[in-house]
């Protein structure tokens, strides 16, 4: 079968990978109160129902990359979608078994975080693989359509398992990986790698310094930009379900519905801004610059109050200037990059990505016990991005063109 009449199973099968991933954290943000007074958890115990997913994920993205590399897209993501369904295994038969149950949920997140991250690098990289030309770029735009509707959804669907029992969510996430695990097996071939002779002669460490010497004006500020975001969202979200939880609403659902409004405004924007994106370095520039520029702004309307309806449009404001940030982050990225270097250092930013993702619930457990000071906190990270953004650029576009230089001189 040539590679631009594949049928779309393939890419429904490859995208479940990214949906898994997303689904695999958001999902559990609605049930974390009810997960907390049924196991009668502290606020930070809680907290680390999330984050012991996220840390081993972020820490096994690189080493995914590096696997698929040596033994091949296929084996591996079979592997880490295996891996999840046994860590989901072990908290649903926990859940049944057991009388101490919190800590075999840990292990079970744990589990499932290492499987996460192995097959986090591989949706793109095997989409690379299979398709070419116009149809790789629409298929890799797939992605990030499957991405979304996993962040949109998960705190939706949530909050209809709020409505029955928060057991069943391992349920429901064992019964994605097997099938996708299933899909991947029977209908994905193994491509073979087109190996440059680049890549065959050079040192592989010493190159991939090299690029971090050279592009460290754009991977620094963008590392940490990513990190940062990814933490202040999901900390906000974990506060914010509490806050939903606090409200007289009956219907889990409309809960679950709440919590994803700021995750919808990220994923519309983001989007859009991939659309309508000017590929080239002063766009890239910009659009980051407002982006940090926006959230620090919503961060701050928090401090006008601390109701529901305020906190929605602030975080709604906050998911819409991230989401901005990230396809020109991802452009700006592959636009610097050396080609056979790219799965690496985008491996790297996920990882960064990963950490604030796993580490936000985790700190705004402790923070969230004054509400005014945590606001100051997360004003404070964003700020400190925004200099070591503009430290890293001497050249700002805002009122002038800097030029289109070489993406390795700024």
């Amino acid at each position: 079968m040539r590679k631009d009449t594949r049928p779309f199973y393939m890419l429904f099968f490859i995208g479940m990978i990214p949906l898994i991933m997303a689904i695999g954290n958001s999902m559990f943000i609605p049930l974390l109160p009810q997960m907390q007074y049924d196991l009668m958890l502290t606020t930070v115990e809680s907290g680390w129902l999330l984050t012991s997913f996220s840390i081993p994920a972020a820490l096994f993205v690189p080493i995914g990359g590096f696997l698929s590399d040596r033994f091949g897209r296929k084996k591996v993501a079979l592997l880490g979608l295996m891996t999840i369904a046994f860590g989901c295994f072990i908290a649903a038969i926990a859940n049944m078994l057991v009388i101490d149950v919190f800590p075999f949920l840990l292990i079970g997140r744990v589990i499932q975080g290492l499987g996460a991250g192995t097959v986090t690098p591989l949706a793109m990289t095997m989409v690379s693989d299979l398709y070419q030309g116009e149809q790789r770029t629409r298929a890799l735009g797939s992605m990030e359509v499957f991405n979304g509707i996993g962040k949109v959804i998960s705190p939706v669907i949530g909050g209809v398992i709020l409505g029955v029992s928060w057991t069943i969510s391992f349920v429901l996430l064992l019964a994605m990986s097997v099938l996708a695990m299933t899909g991947i097996m029977i209908f994905i071939q193994e491509q073979a790698e087109d190996i440059t002779e680049a890549e065959q002669t050079c040192n592989r460490k010493k190159q991939l310094m090299n690029e971090f010497r050279l592009q460290w004006r754009w991977l620094v500020p963008i590392f940490l930009s990513g990190g940062i975001g990814m933490l202040l969202l999901f900390g906000f979200l974990f506060y914010f379900s509490f806050l939903v939880e606090e409200v007289n609403i009956t219907h889990s659902f409309v809960k679950g519905l709440i919590l994803s409004l700021p995750l919808l405004g990220l994923t519309i924007i983001s989007y859009l801004t991939g659309r309508y994106l000017k590929g080239n370095e002063d766009s890239y520039k910009r659009i980051m610059i407002y982006s940090i520029c926006v959230m620090i702004v919503a961060v701050g309307s928090l401090l006008l109050g601390d109701g529901l309806a305020l906190a929605i449009i602030g975080l709604m404001i906050y998911g819409c200037g991230f989401g901005s940030f990230l396809p020109a982050a991802n452009a700006a990225l592959a636009s610097i990059i050396t080609p056979y270097l790219r799965g690496r250092i985008f491996s790297f930013y996920a990882m960064f990505r990963f950490l604030g993702v796993a580490f936000g619930p985790l700190i705004f457990g402790f923070w969230v016990g004054d509400t005014l000071q945590m606001v100051y906190n997360a004003l404070f990270l964003l700020c400190f991005n925004g200099v070591i953004m503009l430290y890293s650029w001497p050249c700002l576009p805002i009122g002038k063109p800097c030029g289109q230089d070489n993406f390795s001189h700024i």
